[in-house]
Formats: structure tokens, C-alpha cells, sequence
């Protein structure tokens, strides 16, 4: 198809894309998920692009950083962003768009906090090194997802992360059928230009490993065993509680 514009040129048609927001938290086994997603011919973007969905625009800004991130022309149906944090916003007149599908992807409380204070520690960072400011960061992204939530239904899709790493053939062919892939999705992943960067996803050598690990001791083989206080856990688990039956009630799983 070609449009004609004012003065009798013609300009070809770009090809237009879906969208695939990964709305979930830190440590959620995101990063293997998108790597999986970013695998399919179908579907470019494997990594965050920390940037905003506010309008049409932004959506246009998401092929060019995907681009950059994975020094491939953007191509297929789907261009995918994955959103961690709440300093990141999608307006309810992008997150409702009926080319844009949301992926929530919720963990359990006590082993996402106990890999990010891991991480945090390990990687030498500031912030959130205390349980306290985990669970501000878990509870605070939870109550973020689930206000996304309210705003949608068909368009969305709730994936419990352990069932990734339990139960993984389920859930791909479920994100395939989601997806209307043409051909199913596989655990066996690329790596690409900035997997196991700081910034764009899971910094850890298991994401350069291009393969699932089901074994958590072959995934936290360096993780050390870190205090937290019995309150902190008790009121991570509850948030996780309400979060996983509002997303449940709401939205299919694979």
C-alpha cells in the first residue's frame, strides 16, 4: 500500500506493529522470559528501555531504542518493552490500545527479595540493600501492576514466575497461542547485544547461558544467605497474597 501526500509523491506505508509491555518486578525471572520472547522472529526487544508511554509517540521512541539495543532493524509483529519500575508510566490511553498487550509477571516475596538484596550486594549498589527497601520496591510495584490491571482484560495475561521454571512447556505454548505466533515458543534463547548488562536486564552470567535452568542452585549458586526480619517477609507475602488473587480473578494464565 502507498499514501499520497500533498504534492504527488508517494511514500510507502511503515509497517505497523503490536506492542508487548512486560509489567512485572525485579528478580521475576523477567529477563529469561523477555530473552525467550526476543527469540522469536516475531517479536523484537528483549531488554528495558526505561522510558514512558504517554502517547503515540512513545510508541514510535520504543522501535528506535529497540533498534539500538539490539542492533536489528525492528521486524515481525510485536516490538516488546519489559517495565520494572514505577518511575515508569504507561497512560491509560497507551496501557488500553488495541495493539498493545500487557504481560503481568508476578514472584513469590521471600525469593524476590532474598536474589535483589543478593544482587544489590553483590553488584555493589546503594539502593536497596536494606529488606526494608525491598519491600517498599515490592509492595509499592505490586499495587502499581495491580492498578494496571483494573484497566484491562482481554489484552493481558497473568504468568506466576515459578511456573516459568516449573511448568515451562505450559506456559510458552499459552504465550505462543496468546501471541497467535506461528510458531511456538522455545525455551532456548539468543543472547544479544547488552544481555548481562547492568541496566538492561538480569546482570548475572545464568541469562548468558541461552538456555533455561530449572535447578535453583545452578541459578543462585553464588547467592549467600541474607537476613530478613520476620515482619518484613510476613507483609511481603501478604502484598504478594492480594496482588496474585486480584490478578487471577482479573486475567487468563497460560
Amino acid at each position: 500500500m502507498v499514501y499520497k501526500i500533498e504534492y504527488g509523491a508517494q511514500l510507502k506505508s511503515v509497517p505497523s506493529h503490536g506492542y508487548i509491555f512486560v509489567a512485572s518486578h525485579m528478580r521475576s525471572f523477567s529477563s529469561l522470559l523477555c530473552h525467550i520472547l526476543g527469540s522469536h522472529s516475531e517479536i523484537s526487544g528483549y531488554a528495558e528501555t526505561h522510558q514512558s508511554y504517554l502517547g503515540r509517540i512513545d510508541l514510535q521512541e520504543l522501535k528506535r531504542r529497540v533498534q539500538e539495543t539490539t542492533g536489528e532493524v525492528v521486524s515481525g509483529k510485536y516490538v516488546l518493552d519489559k517495565i520494572l519500575h514505577n518511575e515508569i508510566h504507561i497512560a491509560p490511553s497507551v496501557l488500553t490500545r488495541s495493539d498493545v498487550k500487557v504481560l503481568f509477571l508476578v514472584r513469590k516475596a521471600e525469593d524476590t527479595m532474598r536474589s535483589i538484596l543478593n544482587m544489590t550486594h553483590a553488584l555493589g549498589y546503594t539502593w536497596l540493600t536494606r529488606p526494608q527497601e525491598v519491600l517498599d520496591y515490592y509492595v509499592n510495584r505490586l499495587q502499581r501492576i495491580e492498578n494496571y490491571s483494573a484497566q484491562l482484560q482481554s489484552n493481558a495475561l497473568f504468568v506466576e514466575a515459578e511456573k516459568l521454571i516449573d511448568d515451562t512447556d505450559a506456559v510458552l505454548n499459552g504465550l505462543s497461542r496468546w501471541l497467535d505466533l506461528e510458531e511456538p515458543l522455545t525455551a532456548n534463547y539468543r543472547t544479544f547485544k547488552f544481555t548481562g548488562a547492568a541496566g538492561y536486564g538480569d546482570p548475572s552470567p545464568t541469562i548468558l547461558t541461552g538456555q533455561l535452568i530449572k535447578d535453583a542452585k545452578d541459578r543462585h549458586g553464588a547467592h549467600v544467605p541474607l537476613a530478613i526480619p520476620h515482619d518484613v517477609l510476613r507483609q511481603g507475602k501478604e502484598a504478594y497474597a492480594v496482588c496474585r488473587e486480584i490478578l487471577s480473578k482479573r486475567h487468563e494464565s497460560p
